[in-house]
């Protein structure tokens, strides 16, 4: 069976790239570049880095703000729920700090499950969620395996939802057959 290598990037229309340009930043994305949009003559990418495995978001909007039909497009089915960002707690912590200092509106931690969640909303109305794990595996250990194990447990259990503890004892399962091999 083929497999994707990976998420290259969610494209996102925005109003106004610079704004959107520094909300992101914000976020430690970092912008790689900026071009003409090869599908619409009147409007601009720009690609941010996200880090960790080569991941990406790209946004596309105006050459000057609010004057590109592409930038009020509305999506409707098979649109994009929200955007998330795989962070630390810790990161988490100064992130959301950062955020509110700059007057971006958001939820507080919210624990739902194995994962730590804070909501904010772009410039554009985009839901970005910042996601961390109540319990982080080591650096290294594949966040699939862990999950998969996870979902082992939970299944073996009564739980309807993969919790902290599921997390925890995958993570020693995983490390214990690695250790084996």
């Amino acid at each position: 069976m083929l497999q994707a290598m990976g998420l290259n990037y969610p494209a996102i229309i925005v109003r106004d790239m610079e704004d959107s340009i520094r909300f992101y930043e914000r976020l430690g994305l970092k912008p790689l570049y900026v071009e003409p949009n090869r599908d619409d003559p009147e409007s601009i990418t720009a690609m941010l880095y996200c880090g960790g495995n080569d991941t990406f978001v790209q946004l596309v909007g105006p050459l000057k703000p609010g004057t590109v039909s592409i930038a009020d497009a509305s999506p409707g089915i098979g649109s994009m729920q929200y955007l998330s960002f795989t962070v630390s707690l810790e990161q988490m912590q100064q992130m959301w700090h950062e955020m509110s200092s700059a007057g971006v509106q958001g939820s507080e931690e919210i624990k739902r499950g194995f994962e730590r969640l804070v909501f904010l909303e772009d410039p554009n109305g985009v839901l970005i969620t910042l996601t961390a794990w109540g319990v982080e595996p080591p650096r290294g250990m594949p966040r699939a395996l862990v999950l998969q194990r996870a979902a082992m447990l939970r299944d073996q259990g009564e739980s309807s939802f993969i919790e902290d503890e599921h997390i925890e004892q995958a993570i020693k399962d995983v490390d214990a057959a690695f250790r084996e091999n």
